[in-house]
């Protein structure tokens, strides 16, 4: 080897010599300062945790106290929102009530109302899911006051039982026992059901006031109808002129006293018809079965547009039967004995 190339080699294994020893002082730094590092790490992670830490623990023991609202007996809805307004959860809890017309309202609630708790605590709210009665009992035999009296305790507030006006029958059993009901015992309750009482009257039966209807509408003698346990039979004549209303002109034995569902005559006055008139004043006359005791009837009045109508509803043992009725042009009147259809005619 010649000494050019010597010298050359020289050189470069001086430049190696000089990157290694930079490279080596480099490691050095670094394996020196390792333990600063790691260190610093650590501590901006527990920094963050404890930060997180305090975070979380100020937001719970820092959540707005509320006071709980008296929500009993308002609707569950109105009341879960008033739950959730306060920032509190409401648990739902259905059972049933004992009276009618509270299903869908609070029966209780825990914690009671005025109780401080936390926001987002929960509220336990018991709704009613209604009553477990759905079928009509049979009183038969049972006394009537006594009936009525839970009837109304049970179904105060709804229209879900209607109490129709007891119908007294002469009788050997003892005075107000029930003799028959109408619906009968099972009849699933429904939104609105009718029921009727035949109750003893005992060996004699009650007296009642003749109502004096004189110059009554056709609505007054209706309720009349009704309400008075009696038997109407009428008589009709043509009105004065310029009159276009129809009006009671005498009741018989009015204001006197008489056995109840005796029969009373009435005398009426309809507007003198004319071709214009699309109202219709007429008397509905049917021979209905017999029946040892009054029982519920009812006149219908179906228009030509479809809609329907109750005119009168009463009490009736059967037979022959007299109804007054105001309808219009072309309508259907139809009667009905224990919604059982007894007659049907078309006004003309």
């Amino acid at each position: 080897m010649d000494i050019g190339n010597i010298e050359e080699e020289n050189k470069k294994n001086k430049k190696k010599g000089k990157l290694g020893f930079f490279f080596k002082n480099q490691i050095e730094n670094i394996q020196g300062g390792g333990i600063h590092i790691l260190v610093t790490v650590f501590l901006t992670f527990l920094a963050v945790v404890i930060s997180c830490l305090a975070v979380f623990f100020t937001s719970v023991q820092g959540q707005e106290k509320v006071m709980v609202p008296n929500v009993i007996g308002k609707n569950w809805s109105t009341a879960f929102l008033e739950m959730q307004a306060k920032e509190l959860y409401p648990k739902l809890i259905l059972r049933y009530s004992e009276k009618a017309g509270e299903e869908g309202l609070v029966l209780e609630q825990d914690p009671p109302a005025g109780s401080i708790v936390k926001a987002y605590h929960k509220v336990s709210v018991t709704v009613s899911r209604g009553i477990a009665i759905d079928r009509l009992e049979d009183y038969v035999g049972k006394n009537i006051d006594d009936v009525q009296t839970k009837l109304r305790t049970l179904f105060s507030g709804t229209s879900t039982l209607q109490i129709q006006p007891t119908v007294y029958q002469v009788s050997e059993s003892p005075a107000g026992q029930i003799l028959a009901q109408y619906p009968g015992g099972g009849t699933f309750l429904s939104d609105s059901v009718k029921v009727y009482f035949v109750v003893s009257a005992g060996s004699s039966m009650p007296q009642v006031t003749v109502p004096d209807l004189k110059d009554a509408s056709m609505q007054q003698l209706f309720a009349a109808m009704e309400n008075s346990r009696l038997l109407f039979t009428f008589n009709q004549q043509d009105a004065p002129r310029g009159q276009n209303h129809a009006s009671v002109i005498k009741v018989q034995k009015a204001d006197q006293k008489v056995e109840a569902f005796s029969t009373v005559t009435v005398d009426l006055s309809f507007p003198i018809p004319s071709e214009d008139d699309t109202d219709v004043y007429g008397i509905l006359n049917a021979t209905i079965d017999s029946y040892p005791y009054p029982v519920p009837i009812h006149l219908e009045e179906n228009d030509e547009d479809g809609n329907t109508r109750t005119i009168v509803s009463f009490s009736h043992p059967g037979g022959k039967v007299e109804v007054p009725y105001s309808a219009k042009k072309g309508s259907i009147l139809t009667l009905y004995t224990m919604d059982q259809i007894v007659a049907q005619e078309t006004v003309r």
